[in-house]
């Protein structure tokens, strides 16, 4: 198993208020966990450059002016970009655990993994390069679709000629995925000739989106977007198609653009 997606449901001991966007600790939860398991592991993430490969969701729940309540539950997503990260991450925690967020105790009520049989969630899932290539890449598989619909669930934001992007711009949607595919895949995709494609052959058909802010550290703000996304192939070559319904099924895993490790761009495909 290359790819993971998992999903953890917390219960906070008191109520509490805590900042809304909680993506950075999430983050340093998880190399924590991670730390007790395989030491070398967590030091690896942390000093590594370039794309990670894992993502962080923000705190997820209900809250009534502000406060989060022990009456109500919450949820956190982690994904796993590469073995070693995903058999680090079933490791890494178990129900019972107390997690802090903030100096707030959360206890890990529930553990959402792939394969289990009261659960369908949408967010949830595991798979291999090689399958997910097969999948869509192997002349016998399924035609191929030519829109692509998404559900960009948290803030979304890309980097473009130095600035912050925030609409989903096909070019920079496609691009993200192909680099993050590349950084971590053992079958590379023509990184150039995908942008290529999806800046000249891609189209917006429809959009319902937000901005809505990211990230913020002391001064700094990172506007993303949130809401749904649709995109439309204008040269329906099947080669291409078959390309993009790859980078679509691993967006759920990747996710898309900037600080991924931070709470932003969780997305996948509807």
């Amino acid at each position: 198993m290359d790819l993971l997606s998992l999903i953890l449901t917390l219960r906070p001991a008191q109520a509490a208020s805590l900042p809304p966007r909680l993506g950075r600790a999430a983050h340093a939860i998880l190399l924590a966990r991670l730390a007790e398991a395989d030491p070398a592991l967590a030091e690896a993430l942390h000093d590594s450059d370039g794309p990670k490969p894992l993502t962080c969701s923000r705190l997820l729940g209900p809250r009534e002016d502000g406060m989060l309540s022990p009456d109500k539950t919450y949820t956190l997503r982690y994904t796993a970009l590469t073995a070693p990260v995903a058999a680090g991450l079933q490791r890494a925690f178990a129900v019972g655990d107390v997690l802090t967020f903030e100096r707030l105790p959360m206890t890990l009520e529930a553990l959402t993994l792939p394969g289990d049989a009261e659960d369908d969630n949408p967010w949830v899932g595991q798979d291999t390069y090689q399958a997910l290539a097969a999948r869509y890449l192997l002349p016998s598989g399924p035609a191929p679709r030519y829109t692509l619909p998404f559900l960009l669930a948290s803030p979304t934001a890309f980097k473009s000629q130095g600035l912050t992007q925030p609409f989903p711009l096909p070019g920079l949607f496609f691009g993200s995925l192909v680099q993050r595919w590349n950084a971590f895949a053992p079958i590379a995709l023509p990184a150039a000739e995908v942008r290529c494609y999806a800046e000249e052959m891609v189209a917006v058909s429809r959009f319902s989106l937000r901005s809505a802010p990211g990230w913020d550290r002391g001064r700094g703000l990172r506007i993303g977007a949130i809401g749904k996304v649709t995109y439309r192939a204008l040269n329906r070559d099947r080669y291409w198609l078959s390309v993009l319904g790859v980078l679509a099924a691993f967006a759920r895993y990747a996710g898309v653009g900037g600080m991924t490790t931070m709470g932003m761009g969780q997305v996948r495909k509807l």
